[in-house]
C-alpha cells in the first residue's frame, strides 16, 4: 500500500529532528508510530471468541502429559 502524508511545515521539521535524533530515517519513525499504534489498539493479541479459545486451552491441557500421573486430585479424594 502507498499513502501520500501531507504535513505542516513544523511537522515535519519536528518528525525530521525525531528521525535524527534517534538515528533513523523519517519512514522508520512513521512505520513504528503505526505499529504502535496498531499494537495499542490490539493489546498486541488477536483475541479470540471463548468457545474457540476454550477448545483451544482444551487441547493444549490435553497436549500435556502429567508429572505424576497416579495423583489423585478428584474431589473424593480431598475428604479422606
Amino acid at each position: 500500500m502507498s499513502i501520500t502524508l501531507i504535513l505542516p511545515p513544523d511537522k515535519q521539521s519536528a518528525l525530521e529532528r525525531l528521525a535524527a535524533a534517534s538515528g533513523s530515517d523519517v519512514l522508520t519513525v512513521i512505520l513504528e508510530a503505526v505499529e504502535d499504534k496498531l499494537n495499542d489498539r490490539t493489546g498486541g493479541e488477536v483475541e479470540l471468541p471463548y468457545p474457540q479459545w476454550h477448545e483451544e486451552f482444551q487441547a493444549w491441557i490435553a497436549s500435556r502429559r502429567s508429572r505424576n500421573p497416579h495423583f489423585d486430585d478428584s474431589r473424593e479424594s480431598m475428604y479422606d
